[in-house]
């Protein structure tokens, strides 16, 4: 068997390009493939360029066969001018026998990243783990700055948006947006939008909620299904900030899901 890690580090403006050959060749080959147990690819949390791939073949025969597939070659041959810097290492095993065992759980585990597939809108990104404000919400969530198609990397512009998405049973806390308007475009899943003393708004692709400056009000997931929305800010005032207030607690939530 043959353990592998390739870890690679991707120019920025082809990164959303590269991601999606690493993705096709990686589904590609283990379906297709027998002798190709993983090809699993993965993104550091603090660089999103640098990018490790855990593959694992059955021999050296199987990995052979499979630098000479036509998905492998599409692959290497269309990222070749992407990748900045690439190294194989190749890895000793010190626990075969759990190999089973893992791929075992992965597969039982899996029923709530297929329900993830089938809920959302795969024409938007998921993004990366919201970390930098995980203290405000209930739940994970993860988040995706989208870029104008016509603008460069790095180049800004007048109208930014990043797509939220709540796993089920995420929500945010109550906040208030001073100096803004905040804008939410569903595109998938079923979420739930409350403002302070009014009842619950369940939401689907295509609403739109509009979010008057000053208040009171949390957005998140249904407890069943998960979410994702575009989210907007459109300033109005001076100074612009947001407001972090508790969190909503399990009776408001449960209330709002009926």
């Amino acid at each position: 068997m043959i353990v592998r890690i390739s870890e690679i580090e991707v120019y920025p403006e082809y990164l959303k390009e590269y991601l999606e050959f690493a993705h096709n060749v990686g589904a590609t080959s283990v379906k297709e493939e027998p002798g190709v147990i993983c090809i699993y690819p993965m993104q550091q949390l603090k660089d999103d360029c640098q990018i490790r791939i855990l593959e694992i073949y059955a021999s050296q025969e199987a990995y052979q066969h499979h630098i000479k597939t036509e998905h492998f070659l599409t692959y290497k041959q269309g990222t070749l001018h992407m990748v900045k810097s690439l190294e194989l290492v190749d890895m000793r095993q010190m626990a075969p026998e759990c190999l089973p065992l893992i791929f075992n759980k992965a597969k039982f585990n899996d029923s709530d990243n297929m329900k993830a597939d089938k809920e959302l809108n795969d024409s938007w990104p998921k993004g990366n783990p919201n970390d930098a404000y995980a203290q405000y919400f209930t739940g994970n969530s993860y988040l995706a700055p989208i870029q104008p198609k016509n603008l460069a990397s790095g180049e800004k512009t007048i109208q930014g948006y990043s797509n939220v998405t709540f796993e089920p049973g995420c929500r945010n806390n109550w906040h208030i947006h001073h100096g803004a308007h905040q804008i939410l475009i569903c595109v998938s899943g079923e979420g739930i939008y409350q403002e302070w003393g009014k009842p619950a708004i369940h939401l689907h692709a295509g609403d739109i909620i509009d979010i008057p400056e000053g208040v009171k009000h949390w957005h998140g997931a249904t407890k069943d299904s998960w979410f994702q929305h575009l989210a907007s800010h459109v300033h109005v005032s001076d100074p612009e900030s947001n407001e972090w207030l508790e969190a909503v607690s399990d009776d408001q939530y449960a209330a709002a899901n009926r």
